[in-house]
């Protein structure tokens, strides 16, 4: 691939990653609830078209990936309201997207060994974690984020499984970022809200999903 090609098979990403910057600015700043919106769905719609231009969809793997970062565009969109109705609905789909994650890495195939030495590890740690964020939840929303914490808690152990039989490390880096932003999203949430949660949760969160978009095109 020449240096031309390379830069503009990339565009989609340094897309992402512009409208990212704008949205951090804007949350800094306060500026605008449409700001938000706008530099959000560009940064989620750069995400879907660098994995439509990677070719992510011409393997099974890829096309369970591509399924994932749909499913998580739809969450973003509904994660874009304070509405807790809309929050449990983009809760739901990021959930259907985890569980499209764990489908690509059963493909690529899966090392016991690895997933149970992972599942040992980022249980307890998800246990912890969520038995902080649960007293400020109540009725559904506490069954959502208990099946949402297993789902992604899983998400790692089958993306570390996956590395085990594999020896990649690209997707497990992207599903380790992923898992890690959520625990902003989460405290941003239901804990407290801060620029901080919204700089290290969103750019952990584009960085997993870029890494995800360009999977097929990185050995590693």
């Amino acid at each position: 691939m020449n240096k031309d090609h390379l830069v503009l098979s990339l565009t989609p990403a340094y897309v992402t990653l512009t409208s990212l910057s704008l949205l951090l600015v804007n949350e800094f700043f306060g500026y605008s609830k449409y700001v938000k919106s706008v530099t959000k769905t560009v940064a989620t719609l750069g995400f879907l078209y660098l994995a439509r231009s990677s070719s992510l969809v011409n393997s099974d793997q890829g096309t369970y990936l591509f399924w994932g970062l749909i499913l998580s565009a739809v969450g973003d969109v509904m994660l874009l309201s304070l509405n807790p109705v809309h929050f449990q609905i983009g809760a739901f789909f990021f959930l259907l997207a985890h569980i499209m994650y764990c489908g690509a890495f059963l493909v690529i195939g899966i090392s016991i060994k690895w997933f149970c030495f992972s599942a040992v590890i980022i249980g307890p740690a998800a246990f912890i974690v969520y038995r902080y964020i649960l007293p400020y939840t109540s009725g559904l929303m506490r069954k959502l984020v208990i099946t949402y914490s297993i789902a992604i808690s899983w998400m790692v152990a089958f993306a570390s499984g996956s590395y085990g039989y594999s020896g990649k490390t690209w997707l497990l880096l992207a599903a380790f970022l992923f898992y890690v932003s959520d625990l902003f999203v989460a405290r941003q949430r239901f804990i407290k809200r801060c620029f901080l949660n919204s700089l290290c949760g969103l750019t952990l969160y584009y960085t997993a999903q870029i890494m995800f978009a360009l999977s097929p095109a990185v050995d590693i």
